[in-house]
């Protein structure tokens, strides 16, 4: 042994800590110390405690099982020292520098303390290592930049990991790794761009995983994989900084059309949380984040979130500009088939507080496309405030979404479309103040609806108001809407750019079922698109000459409701001119519809002239000989609807045979009878089929008297047939 050496051996007999201010001591010599090579006096309690020791030579244990303490402090290691399969009390070695550590199936009886200061410019191998207390790795530096700076795959730690502040230059391995306590990487930075930075596939957790800011910033230049992870507390990445991920092709399998772009950052597909998992306060993504399959035990937090590449929004905007359709899809977040137990929250927080529209300036901001098909939250979902940027594609993609409470769409912000195809909204579909711009466009080039929910169940109301804005309309075919559909003041269809293309459906409703459905749209912003309203069945409607000044027209077809009110009320006269202006061709439908309603509702006034309406517009898109008999038959009896007006055309012919007969006595038919001449009951007896008055057929009609005669009888069958459908028709309505 060397002078150096001898000081080891006294201080490692003694368990006293020794100070080589930077003198080397050999590894064999300190192997052999520790496995028994050197015997020691008796009462001996040794154990290894060196400051500031250069170690060459190879120190290896490999395999033994050492009784003693081992604490080396600031040393600094020529060779990797080799652990594998040894057995240890402890090893705590912080602030020592080492070329690399070999300690698989390395087990060690307490803490494995390599902080602070500690610095391995090779590979820490600890795969299938066991540690009996906590992994220290708190302002460690572990550098490794070609491959992996920690091997911790299946690594058992009964304690918690705690890498507070640490960096890894390289890839963290964590593939399978079993954590009793938590696992605490707040302040961390991490990078390898070449592929994962931290690889934690179906890592166990049973406390909390921790990749938050706190005296530093979480920041990971890599793919963080958790893939399958199972996490018994909370998933916190809280203000992390996740940036260069790894391009994947293919990676995501549902897309209506075209293929995905997928720059991962952070890879949590299956992820088991009982927990919360927090993506907020500053989380920053510079890439897709998945959630595929992940089941979150608590609330999804994204408030204060920026994910995805900000440089794919330009490329998309020109895309829409030049009315071309996207066939590469950038995403944001993909959720598909998530499961979340409690509420999903993007809403920013003002001083340090979520009201119910939460605060522009701190809600989620997202590029690209925002996936959560098959989607299910047994909360609510809210999105109110949040920034979608999307341009020509379906920013939001969330067909067959399951949300249990309120989805809430308020005042967001989206450039893209919103898909909810097939979704199940357990209470509300807030979008009240949205603004929806720059829809997805067809591969022909034409828009498609800004917020596209067909088929889908929504167990309370659908608020589309206060100012909201839908550029390439709604489309809300076949869903059934618990309570209230409501546009009142909603802006649907035109344009943010005059070279941008138009939507041809500002409104499709086909099939909407609702109680109470509002079409109160502003009259100086009607729809810039035609409103569908065909085989829609509501309750009550709401609506005013907004609605009915749609650019594009309404179709109206089997439009059924019970009521129909206007804000201000409007006459009659003014619905039936609104229905000539929609309807250039004519249908009966809507107009039977209205009757129906009016005269429901004991209003037989207004009811007959939407009935006398429909009949009007109905004879005059026949030919002429039509056109003729339909006015004919409005100037005598109002086509029906009016049988007191025959009654006044009998008492006017009436007049007309008594003028005429007062003055034309006509001679006696048989002269074996003396009928006296009275020219009342003569003409009434012409004009009243079935009556005998017992003056028909007693005189001669001769010349014009017997026109005038044929005429009386006929007008007489005619308009005493005509009163008396009339009357019948009002006994049956009474």
């Amino acid at each position: 042994m060397t002078e150096t050496e001898r000081e080891v051996r006294s201080a490692f007999t003694t368990g006293s800590r020794l100070d080589l201010g930077g003198r080397p001591v050999r590894g064999p010599v300190l192997a052999a110390l520790l496995t028994g090579a050197y015997p020691l006096e008796a009462g001996a309690m040794p154990a290894l405690r060196l400051d500031n020791a250069t170690v060459t030579g190879s120190f290896d244990i490999e395999g033994r099982t050492i009784d003693h303490v081992i604490a080396l402090r600031r040393c600094t290691f020529e060779l990797p020292p080799i652990l594998r399969m040894a057995r240890l009390v402890g090893l705590t070695m912080p602030g020592c520098r080492v070329p690399g550590v070999k300690a698989r199936n390395l087990r060690v009886g307490s803490d494995l303390v390599l902080e602070p200061g500690f610095t391995c410019t090779g590979v820490l191998d600890l795969t299938d290592a066991t540690i009996e207390g906590t992994l220290r790795l708190a302002g460690a530096v572990l550098r490794n930049p070609n491959g992996a700076a920690l091997l911790g795959a299946r690594l058992r730690v009964s304690g918690s990991i705690q890498g507070v502040a640490a960096r890894a230059f390289g890839e963290v391995r964590l593939r399978g790794a079993n954590i009793g306590g938590s696992v605490h990487l707040t302040g961390a930075r991490m990078a390898n761009p070449a592929g994962p930075v931290l690889e934690a596939t179906g890592m166990a957790v049973e406390g909390n995983l921790m990749c938050d800011t706190g005296g530093g910033r979480f920041d990971a230049t890599g793919t963080v994989l958790l893939s399958g992870a199972r996490i018994g507390g909370d998933a916190v990445f809280s203000g992390a900084h996740l940036h260069n991920g790894t391009a994947t092709e293919n990676h995501v399998l549902v897309l209506p059309h075209g293929t995905a772009e997928d720059h991962t950052v952070l890879d949590a597909d299956r992820l088991r949380v009982d927990g919360d998992v927090k993506l907020d306060a500053g989380f920053t993504a510079a890439g897709a984040v998945g959630l595929r399959g992940a089941r979150i035990g608590g609330h999804l937090l994204l408030s204060g979130a920026t994910i995805g590449r900000r440089d794919v929004v330009a490329r998309l905007a020109a895309a829409f500009a030049s009315g071309t359709a996207v066939d590469r899809v950038p995403v944001a977040l993909v959720g598909d088939g998530v499961e979340v137990f409690g509420d999903v929250e993007c809403r920013g927080a003002v001083n340090g507080k979520i009201d119910s529209d939460g605060d522009r300036r701190t809600a989620l901001r997202t590029y690209g496309q925002v996936r959560l098909v098959d989607a299910h939250v047994h909360g609510s979902a809210s999105l109110s405030r949040a920034r979608l940027c999307g341009p020509a594609i379906d920013v939001l993609f969330a067909d067959r979404l399951r949300v249990g409470g309120t989805l809430f769409l308020r005042k967001v912000r989206i450039s893209g479309s919103v898909r909810l195809q097939n979704a199940h909204i357990g209470s509300s579909l807030d979008c009240s103040g949205a603004r929806l711009i720059k829809p997805r466009l067809r591969p022909n080039g034409t828009v498609k609806p800004s917020l596209d929910a067909r088929v889908a169940t929504i167990g309370k109301d659908l608020l589309c108001s206060y100012g909201f804005l839908a550029i390439g309309g709604v489309r809300v075919r076949l869903v059934e809407v618990g309570k209230m559909a409501t546009f009142g003041g909603a802006r649907l269809g035109g344009r943010t750019h005059p070279k941008h293309p138009v939507t041809d459906k500002s409104l499709s409703a086909y099939g909407l079922t609702a109680q109470e459905l509002v079409l109160a749209f502003s009259p100086r912003r009607p729809p810039r698109g035609q409103v569908v309203l065909t085989r829609a069945s509501v309750v009550s409607v709401i609506d005013g000459p907004g609605l009915w000044a749609a650019r594009g027209g309404i179709d109206l077809e089997d439009f059924s409701f019970t009521a129909i009110t206007s804000h201000p009320e409007v006459s009659v006269r003014t619905r039936l001119a609104w229905l000539r202006a929609v309807q250039p061709d004519f249908a009966p439908g809507p107009y039977e519809q209205l009757a129906a309603v009016y005269a429901g509702g004991g209003d037989e006034e207004r009811a007959q002239l939407v009935q006398l309406e429909r009949q009007r517009r109905r004879y005059a898109e026949l030919n002429v000989a039509g056109r003729m008999w339909g006015r004919l038959q409005e100037w005598t009896v109002g086509y029906g609807y009016r049988p007191w007006l025959a009654m006044v055309w009998l008492l006017l012919f009436w007049l007309l045979g008594l003028l005429w007969f007062n003055t034309h006595v006509m001679e006696k038919l048989d002269a074996d009878v003396n009928p006296v001449w009275n020219p009342p009951l003569l003409a009434t007896d012409l004009l009243l089929p079935i009556v005998d008055l017992g003056q028909d057929n007693k005189w001669r009609m001769v010349g014009a008297s017997q026109w005038i005669a044929g005429a009386l009888i006929a007008v007489g069958w005619i308009l005493a047939t005509t009163a008396a459908a009339g009357a019948t028709r009002v006994l049956k309505r009474g």
